[in-house]
């Protein structure tokens, strides 16, 4: 753990100075007055944070008299987690070892996912100095020994993290890219057209949009699109979203994708197709930093709260000095979907036929594409 010194120490918030307390050891801290703890911390008082603790105790016991003790709602209980962090475990040899995709939330602290998209009882709570020490981003693939949950935690605990998208957390590169920072340019590389799509090329990082009238055939489009991208192989990681997507449609597609298939019909909350999308992107950047190919196909991009709908299809790129992105995704005939895309895909109304291309259908920069 690297040096604070007092100025820092007194800079920080609460949260974090429970959390470098708990990992150094000292007794009782989460009963200190903030001026005790950062001397506690900082050596002032020796090491003797507990007995500093031992005297405010009465007081705190006393102002919990006569409160009944109800069991609180799951969804509940992970927001106070969030809100004030468990203590975390002093580093130590023991522990389960588990791995999962690291999702942040808006305090600094995060959950450690088995299942990278979606909340579950098996979510491992990681502290905010661990994210900060190891400057852990969103999409992170993680790994390292769990302890159990202790009285009043929902969730287990990180005690380490030892590994970061496949390498040492401590030997990684201190020059790591940063997604935001990259150059974004056009799609120079073209990837394999699907069925009946040769006359709209798009490639590696393109920001393709699919619409058309209802019955005009998207989804079968979006159904050739996903296979074509299958096929590349294991060096492209495809993920497909499904947001407001009717039930029936859900269950085909997860038994006929050959891809990861997460989000949830339209009678799903929201809020959860929203986070399934924002994670599939984020776990894209991560592979772009490290100069890999991602593509995202989301079904339906208008079924997103706008301003997730325009971070996701934003986030589609192909750059100078890393990996692309690619997002694929359903959306109407107007709006800025259709205005922002670099391929659009126009459907004519249906009739009775195979999907047909409109004439509003093409790709910015086609000439730039090349190859496979």
């Amino acid at each position: 753990m690297a040096v604070l010194d007092r100025k820092e120490l007194e800079e920080s918030p609460l949260s974090d100075l429970h959390a470098i307390a708990s990992e150094l050891g000292i007794e009782g801290f989460r009963l200190l007055r903030r001026d005790k703890l950062i001397d506690a911390i900082a050596g002032g008082d020796g090491g003797n944070g507990g007995s500093a603790a031992e005297e405010e105790r009465p007081q705190r016991r006393r102002s919990r008299g006569g409160r009944s003790r109800q069991r609180k709602p799951a969804a509940t209980q992970e927001k106070e987690a969030a809100e004030e962090p468990p203590e975390p475990e002093q580093e130590e040899e023991t522990g389960e070892p588990r791995s999962g995709v690291l999702d942040i939330l808006p305090n600094g602290s995060g959950f450690m996912r088995p299942q990278a998209f979606a909340h579950s009882d098996d979510d491992v709570y990681v502290s905010p100095a661990q994210i900060r020490r190891c400057e852990l981003r969103p999409g992170d693939e993680i790994e390292g020994p769990v302890r159990p949950p202790r009285r009043n935690e929902r969730h287990p605990s990180l005690v380490r993290v030892d590994k970061v998208n496949g390498g040492d957390a401590e030997g990684r590169d201190e020059d790591r890219k940063r997604f935001d920072d990259l150059t974004p340019v056009f799609a120079g590389k073209k990837r394999p057209a699907a069925d009946g799509l040769d006359g709209v090329p798009y490639g590696r990082g393109s920001r393709v949009a699919v619409g058309g009238p209802p019955g005009s055939g998207i989804t079968t489009t979006l159904r050739r699109i996903v296979a074509s991208l299958a096929e590349v192989g294991d060096d492209l990681e495809v993920t497909l979203v499904l947001a407001g997507a009717r039930p029936e449609e859900v269950t085909e597609w997860k038994r006929d994708a050959k891809v990861s298939v997460v989000g949830g019909a339209f009678d799903h909350p929201v809020e959860e197709q929203a986070q399934a999308a924002e994670m599939a992107v984020e776990r894209g950047k991560r592979a772009v930093e490290q100069g890999r190919d991602a593509a995202v196909v989301i079904d339906s991009l208008d079924a997103l709260p706008p301003s997730v709908a325009r971070r996701v299809f934003g986030a589609a790129r192909a750059t100078e000095e890393g990996g692309t992105l690619t997002v694929v995704a359903s959306t109407g005939l107007a709006g800025e979907p259709m205005r922002l895309a670099t391929t659009r895909i126009v459907l004519e109304p249906y009739d009775g036929q195979q999907p047909k291309l409109a004439p509003a259908s093409g790709t910015l920069r086609s000439d730039l594409l090349k190859g496979k």
